[in-house]
């Protein structure tokens, strides 16, 4: 390794890596206390609530893929050092994404029960499923316009301000909620309406951070000219409608798929998913690990081949992997060790503590499998390569996943055990086929070509 040695690399990954993860932490852990807040009101509730993640995530995987294909346009534009190149690109995202999330929360006020009949078979749940998913995406375009303003943020390495847009929303979330779900200083006891509420009001205050910061800061990106609409020159229309079409598939193939099987999951009694769902939580974690790793591959590698560094951005791909297997060994060992006390905090019943206990064995499998693979599809995905992601998530999370789900938890009988197998299975698969992919992809770096 030439120039520097691979402690200063770490450094600057863990630099921009660290406050991306507690970012992506502080989304998990609110999502974790939303579901203690709500956890009185019964297992059914959790189970509602809970039922609504899938459906909702199909919708916003669109904005998050616009957020994705954004970060790669202004980390590569950061590395050519052209600003008026990366705003083009940013403002163009985040137009489409505010119009697309307006137009979308509208129909949603309209559709959010046949949405979650369609999305759900508990019927003693829908009622208090539909009255949450309807407020979450009636207003999503709050939430929207966070994530484009966020991703294009970290693209450019301003993962601090982006942890303290996730602070405002993680405080605007837990207050509400404190004063809505069960009523306290006077306000009414909303429950589930005061959850959805608490949602709604943290990812507001989100937003307004993050338009306060750009209207104050416009060192590199700026929303001066936002709606200075004109005609975007052919290669950019290509680069949106190519890397951003292509994760938008990429991400409704992989909500599609989670869809299926939670479909599958939503035909078992309440009573037994509620601790699937409180597994499931735990896999957000390692995804929040995971996802803020992806964002310092992005920005790196895109801003390497954007400066033409290939060399370089091959040597920040190896050390991420490095990192990251470090960080999913001890993320597992935690998950084991730690199962009883995790489960104890949401359930007193102790063979519902017991079940928790034995799904973590495959959640730790899950989490080393899920971090490498994440960041080896955010390396290829900084080098511009945006199809092999596409197809990778169309095969495994689309076919593979539902299929299994669906075969081991009702033709067999297996039932929420039938679920962990097949995504045990599922996350073996991909991980493989990522790993393939990737050396392919780290061959392109080396070789110094570039796919569109």
């Amino acid at each position: 390794m030439k120039g520097r040695g691979a402690r200063e690399y770490r450094k600057e990954i863990i630099k921009i890596a660290w406050l991306a993860i507690l970012e992506s932490l502080v989304n998990v852990i609110v999502t974790s206390i939303d579901t203690r807040m709500i956890s009185p009101l019964g297992k059914s509730t959790v189970s509602a609530v809970s039922l609504t993640s899938q459906p909702k995530l199909f919708f916003f995987s669109i904005f998050f893929a616009l957020g994705t294909a954004g970060s790669i346009f202004v980390s590569q534009a950061l590395g050519k050092r052209d600003a008026e190149r990366a705003n083009r690109y940013f403002h163009a995202v985040l137009r489409t994404g505010f119009f697309l999330s307006v137009v979308m929360g509208v129909l949603f006020y309209f559709l959010a029960d046949p949405i979650m009949r369609l999305c759900s078979r508990q019927t003693e749940t829908i009622d208090t499923s539909v009255a949450f998913f309807r407020i979450i995406m009636c207003f999503m375009v709050f939430q929207t316009v966070s994530i484009i303003l966020n991703a294009a943020l970290r693209g450019i390495g301003k993962t601090r301000v982006t942890f303290i847009s996730g602070i405002f929303m993680a405080v605007g979330d837990i207050v509400v909620n404190y004063l809505l779900i069960e009523g306290h200083f006077g306000f009414p006891a909303l429950g589930v309406i005061g959850d959805a509420i608490g949602t709604v009001a943290g990812s507001a205050a989100a937003c307004a951070f993050s338009i306060f910061y750009l209207i104050r800061h416009s060192d590199f990106l700026s929303l001066k000219g936002l709606m200075n609409i004109r005609a975007l020159p052919p290669e950019y229309r290509k680069d949106i409608r190519s890397k951003a079409g292509n994760i938008v598939l990429e991400n409704l193939f992989t909500r599609i798929g989670f869809l299926l099987s939670s479909f599958v999951v939503s035909g078992l009694p309440a009573d037994r998913t509620s601790v699937y769902f409180v597994a499931m939580i735990l896999l957000n974690y390692t995804f929040a690990f995971g996802d803020g790793l992806q964002s310092a591959v992005v920005t790196l590698t895109g801003r390497s081949v954007g400066a033409g560094q290939l060399e370089e951005g091959k040597t920040y791909f190896k050390q991420i992997c490095l990192i990251s297997g470090v960080i999913s060994g001890i993320l597992s060992l935690v998950y084991i060790f730690g199962a009883r006390w995790y489960y104890g905090i949401f359930f007193a019943d102790p063979n519902a503590v017991s079940e928790g206990a034995g799904y973590n064995y495959v959640v730790a499998a899950l989490t080393v499998l899920q971090i490498l693979r994440i960041v080896i599809v955010g390396a290829m995905r900084g080098t511009g390569e945006t199809k092999i992601p596409r197809t990778m998530a169309l095969l495994c999370v689309l076919f593979i996943n539902p299929t299994l789900s669906f075969l081991l938890a009702e033709w067999m009988g297996i039932g929420v055990w039938g679920i962990w197998y097949a995504t045990l299975i599922t996350q073996a698969v991909w991980f493989v086929m990522s790993l393939v992919w990737g050396r392919k992809c780290l061959n392109r770096i080396q070789e110094g070509r570039q796919d569109g």
